[in-house]
């Protein structure tokens, strides 16, 4: 399997810091499909072939949520292991593309079959044809621009070279956000309870009302989405980041939207701090995969506040790798303030050489303060909502996780089994922390792993860890210093959480 991480997750060939299994090219090219992308594209087409409900598309999940901890596994048995670089005399191949195979052609077919997959449930009329049109066209030009990438030779037209090159970018979040603009249009009142409770919540701000003793609508018989009616299951960052579009467009999910976008224009970013060599390696239209994923248009609809996250950890990775350390604490302490199950980043984070633990305390602090108002006002409320609510949730029967299928045999796991993966997962991440790449690799085992072994995990949840292998393909190719600066960058990491990188 390591053979295989090498072949479609390239690091430096000449570069004795790349350590981790997925950042070595000194292995042979294959056409076996590289362990985290065989992971998204699984995951991918388990929560768009039921929607995100269980139980016949667990399979699917499972063996993306096996590749991924197989591929982190091998990653970390070779955690220290130097690489060896090129053969003494042997040219370098410059345009050696060692991620060319089966797997990105996978990855195409996903996003190809997948945008034919557009359930609407809240929208209708012209609006909403023409946002499927437009996402259908952002996915194929996505899926044709890997493709592309993958057979782009010199003598290729302008129309393909334009297609494989980064040129494709800007226009797939053109039309990923004009079909996101349209499927809001015409779905302007979508009865779940996310979207009204965020609604209200935004609009309560300026009333001073507090989000933890609010009811979303007048009555409990004229409340249309039967689900939470006066709890806040959340943060309040999330409210808080979201309540600026509420004011001014009247509707929360366009900055759910600008979430999105915000988040590939960040890895597009993490992307471009390899060296002229970058595109040979990976196709410039991964980063478009947090936008043009299957069902994407569906989520948006659903209001699902994945997007607050995937942005603030995406802009976590980029600071970081920028030399931006506040910048980086302050999107980790948003990120933390936003969601709870956030907090289970913490010791991947504190982890991370180049973030450290000093950092990630200081995040936790800055999330705590942000919380600490509504604590202070209503220490009751704020307990019932945030986290009683979240503890005592009941195992559904169509929850896309393993105690949800279970529960249809009137099988009742408890905390056991997930507290067990849990540890694994952790293991795992200790075991790859290095690089960026390692970090977005570690976070997303652990919260697939809370997914898989959840009591409700619906489309949503999984998205995230998507998110974050999708970042962790983008940073295996970030800027390392040389030999040369190897004991230096050792000194520096000593001390990076205790001053600004």
């Amino acid at each position: 399997m390591v053979h295989v991480m090498a072949a479609f997750l390239p690091g430096r060939a000449n570069n004795p810091t790349t350590t981790c299994g997925w950042l070595r090219r000194d292995r042979p090219a294959g056409g076996t499909p590289g362990p985290l992308l065989l992971g998204w594209c699984a995951v991918a087409a388990g929560i768009a072939a039921g929607d995100g409900r269980g139980p016949w598309p667990l399979p699917l999940v499972l063996v993306g949520w096996g590749a991924v901890l197989v591929g982190v596994a091998n990653a970390g048995a070779h955690a220290g292991v130097p690489n060896p670089g090129p053969n003494p005399g042997v040219e370098p191949d410059t345009d050696a593309r060692p991620s060319r195979g089966t797997s990105w052609v996978m990855l195409a077919v996903v996003l190809a079959v997948g945008v034919a997959m557009r359930p609407r449930y809240y929208a209708g009329g012209g609006w909403a044809s023409v946002s499927d049109a437009l996402g259908v066209a952002g996915g194929l030009l996505t899926a044709g621009s890997i493709l592309g990438w993958l057979r782009r030779a010199p003598d290729d037209r302008a129309t393909a070279r334009w297609l494989a090159s980064p040129a494709c970018f800007w226009p797939v979040v053109g039309l990923m956000t004009a079909a996101g603009v349209t499927m809001i249009i015409a779905a302007p009142q979508p009865r779940i309870d996310v979207f009204h409770l965020l609604q209200v919540s935004a609009r309560g701000l300026v009333d001073g009302s507090d989000m933890y003793r609010q009811q979303w609508a007048p009555s409990r018989a004229g409340y249309p989405a039967h689900q939470l009616f006066d709890v806040y299951p959340y943060l309040p960052g999330t409210t808080l980041l979201l309540a600026p579009f509420r004011l001014l467009l009247a509707d929360v999910r366009y900055g759910l939207l600008l979430a999105s976008v915000v988040t590939a224009v960040a890895i597009r970013a993490i992307m471009s701090r390899d060296d002229a060599q970058a595109g040979t390696r990976l196709p410039p239209a991964l980063p478009l995969l947090v936008l043009a994923f299957p069902g994407s248009m569906y989520a948006l609809q659903q209001s699902w506040t994945e997007p607050l996250l995937t942005a603030c950890i995406s802009l976590l990775v980029w600071a970081v790798t920028s030399g931006r350390g506040r910048w980086a604490v302050v999107a980790f302490a948003v990120a933390l303030a936003s969601k709870q199950h956030m907090a289970l980043l913490v010791p991947v984070a504190a982890a991370w050489p180049a973030f450290g633990p000093r950092r990630a305390l200081a995040s936790v602090a800055l999330a705590a303060a942000a919380v600490a108002p509504w604590v202070v006002v209503g220490p009751s409320d704020f307990w019932g909502d945030a986290v009683l609510t979240n503890l005592r949730y009941p195992v559904h029967g169509d929850s896309l996780s393993v105690p949800g299928v279970l529960a249809h045999a009137g099988i009742t796991t408890g905390f056991g089994p997930m507290a067990v993966a849990l540890t694994v997962a952790y293991w795992l991440a200790w075991r790859v922390r290095a690089g960026a790449a390692e970090f977005c690799a570690g976070a997303g085992v652990v919260l697939l792993t809370l997914d898989v072994m959840n009591k409700q995990s619906y489309f949503n949840h999984y998205t995230l860890p998507m998110a974050l292998l999708v970042t962790a393909l983008a940073a295996a190719g970030e800027r390392r210093p040389g030999p040369s600066a190897v004991s230096a960058q050792r000194r520096v990491e000593k001390r990076s959480s205790a001053a600004p990188s």
